[in-house]
């Protein structure tokens, strides 16, 4: 789902060209959302937003000067942080107070670029007509810049003036045409914007050799694990399902470790998993628990060519290649570009980790490791050797990330026959993408040669190690459409709706309290705070608001309450649920508090509600009750 960009209008008068633009984004011609609509005197175009249930807001002149009121004005508009603010018959010169403020304002202007400026310009037109200086005019949409009516133009039209044309004339036939003008400069805007922002979340996107990964706020990743696979420093196919596969393997032993190691898992459905951000040490936890291989990288590759230390570690004479060894051992190497075989004591001089958390990591992962090896038998394979990787949150705790024990960061043997063809001289029984690479490998120089197309029962065969992985460990039955994908925005739609932690729920009891439900979003979100938002009014669907309470029951929550007069929401709410109940009643003034707030404040016996009156600090509350 495309990004869709908030608008804020500024008005002076009926609001035709507003009602324009309401109706052309209540049918979807417009892709975008009217936030707020603003004027600086009474006039009906407040009337047709509230009418729409678009927050309306006077702000009246106190007999200021313009860049003072500018001022005020630029701070409320900021308040609903639009992507555009239209100006549709505004009737004041904004000054650079206001305008420095914005990246898009636009403005429907009644002439020509560089024709006539400022008010009266159809009258200037029909005067420059009559004495013979112009044969038409027109209307533009523009940038506002300082200069007035000099930012870029957007969009225009021109219109003939006829010799018989009054005043009245030339306007009408004006405004006839101004409408379809300034929905298509709002609509050239409006796709500059959602372009920019798919460049944007394109460019935030960081590709890795399997998965796609990249931030959606609130200190949480998501990772896209596609089926793509991975050898000789390059992706050689793709395996059909293989995401799926990986993302599943991986949270199963993540979920069956955490009396170990927290991990950074928040939600996993399909090939997507929603992840603790944290920051990863630059380190590759590697264990071994035989002594095999053949990469450059690999303990036998070392051993056979006459080393006898490897990462700091002594090894006897005498072993044999897919030997089990006395211990395991962890041999871990940096991470980078090109993997560096690291000891222990390097990776504190260097300064990758201190050496308590080292001491703290290589410990947790043996015990992973020794975990994993003893259910792995109980599935009849063998654990051979594995990857590891640790980040560090912002509280300084340290947990599991990436993956683990899937077919890619590990290697698996075949439990049942691997004693007979170690004696017998033979290589194990694997369990690994082996198929794909031993055939390129048989065809061409993999790191310096084209790869060659995979033959489609070599993939099969891959897939169906990953499929047979995941059988043997979760004892699950992989079903018909066990492979059948959702949009990513439905993943992060469903997380965010059904397992999010630490989550605002503001109720409000009116439509018309959205303004003020706004307000609270940005103050929530400016925190970090999650929040999402119902109407339901406690005097007319009680049984609504008891359902909403029902769903969160079980969830990490704090309610916040939006009602004014009469507030029974607040009070319904914090009698049925152990959760907090935060009250922030939307008051037009002080007068407006002062004969309400009672209703708020007064709350029957163990009935606990906090009243706070500013959305800043119902966020700063909310905060720190999630810190407790």
């Amino acid at each position: 789902m495309s990004y869709k960009p908030s608008i804020i209008v500024l008005i002076s008068g009926n609001g035709t060209n507003l009602q324009a633009i309401i109706d052309s984004v209540n049918n979807n011609s417009l892709y975008a959302n009217v936030v707020a609509v603003v004027s600086h005197k009474e006039c009906n175009g407040l009337q047709r937003a509230e009418k729409a249930n678009i927050p309306s807001v006077l702000l009246t002149t106190n007999n200021e000067e313009r860049h003072v009121y500018d001022t005020r004005l630029a701070k409320l508009v900021k308040t609903y942080n639009p992507d555009i603010v239209v100006l549709a018959g505004w009737m004041r010169i904004l000054t650079n107070n206001f305008i420095s403020q914005f990246d898009n304002i636009i403005n429907l202007h009644p002439a020509l670029p560089k024709t006539f400026v400022g008010t009266n310009c159809i009258e200037k037109a029909y005067n420059a007509f009559q004495s013979g200086k112009i044969k038409y005019t027109g209307v533009m949409v523009h940038h506002v810049i300082e200069e007035v009516d000099g930012g870029k133009v957007i969009a225009t039209s021109k219109v003939p003036i006829h010799q018989n044309d009054s005043l009245k004339d030339l306007s009408d036939r004006l405004r006839s045409i101004e409408k379809g003008v300034l929905l298509q400069g709002i609509q050239s805007c409006i796709s500059e914007i959602i372009s920019q922002n798919i460049d944007n979340r394109l460019k935030s996107v960081i590709n890795g050799k399997v998965r796609d990964y990249h931030d959606i706020g609130y200190d949480l990743m998501l990772f896209n694990h596609s089926d793509r696979q991975s050898a000789f420093d390059r992706q050689i196919c793709n395996i059909p399902g293989k995401g799926k596969l990986l993302n599943y393997i991986s949270c199963w032993w993540m979920n069956q470790t955490q009396h170990i190691i927290p991990n950074h898992i928040k939600y996993y459905n399909d090939h997507i998993l929603i992840a603790q951000k944290t920051t990863p040490f630059k380190i590759e936890v590697v264990i071994r628990g035989y002594i095999t291989g053949s990469t450059k990288t690999s303990l036998w590759t070392h051993y056979n060519k006459g080393s006898r230390e490897y990462c700091g570690i002594s090894f006897p004479d005498g072993l044999v290649k897919n030997q089990k060894l006395d211990e395991p051992v962890i041999t871990p190497t940096t991470k980078g570009e090109v993997d560096i075989p690291v000891s222990r004591q390097q990776i504190v001089d260097m300064g990758y980790m201190t050496k308590n958390e080292v001491d703290f990591v290589f410990e947790r992962a043996m015990n992973l490791f020794k975990y994993g090896q003893r259910k792995a038998s109980e599935r009849g394979l063998i654990l051979v050797d594995t990857k590891m990787e640790f980040g560090k949150k912002d509280d300084g705790s340290i947990i599991l990330i990436d993956e683990l024990f899937t077919c890619d960061s590990s290697r698996f043997w075949m439990q049942d026959t691997y004693q007979q063809r170690f004696d017998n001289g033979q290589e194990p029984q694997r369990l690994d993408k082996d198929a794909v690479r031993n055939y390129i490998r048989t065809l061409c120089d993999p790191y310096n040669e084209p790869i060659p197309e995979v033959p489609v029962d070599k993939i099969q065969s891959v897939k169906k190690c990953y499929e047979n992985l995941y059988v043997q460990l979760s004892e699950d039955n992989i079903c018909d459409d066990f492979y059948n994908y959702k949009s990513e925005q439905y993943y992060i739609d469903d997380y965010f709706n059904n397992y999010h932690d630490a989550t605002a729920v503001i109720i409000a009891g009116s439509t018309s309290d959205q303004k003020h439900v706004d307000k609270l979003q940005n103050a929530l979100k400016s925190s970090q705070v999650y929040s999402t938002a119902y109407v339901s009014s406690a005097h007319k669907s009680t049984k609504d608001v008891l359902r909403i309470i029902q769903k969160y029951q079980d969830r990490r929550i704090v309610w916040i309450t939006v009602a004014g007069r009469s507030n029974a929401l607040s009070g319904v709410i914090a009698a049925n649920t152990s959760k907090p109940v935060i009250a922030c009643p939307p008051f037009k003034d002080k007068m407006d508090m002062f004969t309400n707030i009672n209703s708020t404040l007064q709350m029957p016996s163990k009935v606990p509600v906090m009243t706070i009156l500013e959305p800043g600090n119902v966020a700063l509350a909310v905060n720190r009750i999630f810190a407790l």
